[in-house]
């Protein structure tokens, strides 16, 4: 590990761009198939599952902007590399386990005091996932709510921004990964400040155009499809930072890391 000027940052989005240009359709059609599988989220034990999956995909897409940033063409199949390695895809999955519970852990602490004044009928109904009923609750609730699914997002991409491609490409158990990845980010808080003014700027037009495709998306497929290409698109901007914050960080052995998996077996 190692400290960099928060200059750096900027050149991690600007890396991050030229990654995503030199590969664009195919960092695209697995970043949509990764978005489609997003959709078993809303789907009972399926949902938990795909939770405890995220970090392992997402070690399947730095895998691909990993062969992309070496001059490779990633198969579609690499969103999934994390699977055929049983090792590091326990390690995966716990990491998983650990951002839920601490993702619940911080968004609990800040409604802590809000759910005791809660309408009971809201609360249960938001319990049974019925996202409807906030169009009639309290501005002031809906603050709270945002606020507290922030802060356990907040949490749980801090606990896994590192700690995820140390386990992938450097192959340190959990509790290394995640004391690590958070030292690397301390260590370097001057240059993660200046990354989320960044992708908080970058995010503004973004989000602008998807408030424009939204208010013309009414029964239109193209639209729908547009906003979901824009958000897609967005997502691998934010994957191929992290992957070159990681490697200017930490390093990726000069090892082909795109060629074998931890129990050495060539990858197809």
């Amino acid at each position: 590990m190692k400290r960099v000027s928060a200059s750096r940052a900027l050149s991690w989005i600007a890396d991050g761009f030229g990654l995503m240009r030199s590969q664009f359709y195919r960092l695209l059609l697995i970043g949509l198939i990764l978005q489609f599988l997003t959709g078993f989220a809303q789907a009972g034990p399926l949902g938990l599952l795909f939770i405890l999956a995220v970090p392992a995909l997402t070690a399947g897409v730095l895998q691909a902007m990993h062969m992309v940033s070496r001059d490779g063409v990633p198969p579609v199949m690499t969103l999934f590399v994390a699977f055929q390695s049983s090792r590091k895809l326990l390690r995966l999955f716990m990491l998983g386990f650990v951002m839920l519970i601490a993702g619940f852990l911080a968004a609990g602490g800040a409604l802590s005091g809000a759910l005791e004044s809660m309408d009971p009928e809201l609360l249960g109904a938001l319990e049974r996932g019925d996202l409807k009923t906030l169009q009639s609750a309290d501005p002031q609730v809906i603050q709270r709510l945002a606020g507290s699914l922030l802060a356990g997002l907040a949490v749980s991409g801090l606990l896994a921004y590192f700690a995820i491609p140390l386990l992938w490409f450097s192959g340190l158990p959990l509790g290394r990964a995640l004391v690590s990845g958070l030292a690397g980010i301390i260590f370097n808080l001057p240059a993660f400040l200046l990354l989320v003014v960044g992708m908080v700027l970058l995010a503004m037009p973004v989000g602008l155009l998807l408030s424009l495709l939204f208010a013309n998306a009414a029964g239109s497929t193209i639209m729908t499809l547009l906003m979901l290409l824009v958000i897609v698109t967005y997502q691998l901007l934010f994957l191929g930072v992290q992957y070159f914050a990681f490697r200017d960080i930490f390093g990726i052995d000069g090892g082909a890391a795109e060629d074998r998996d931890p129990e050495g077996q060539l990858l197809a």
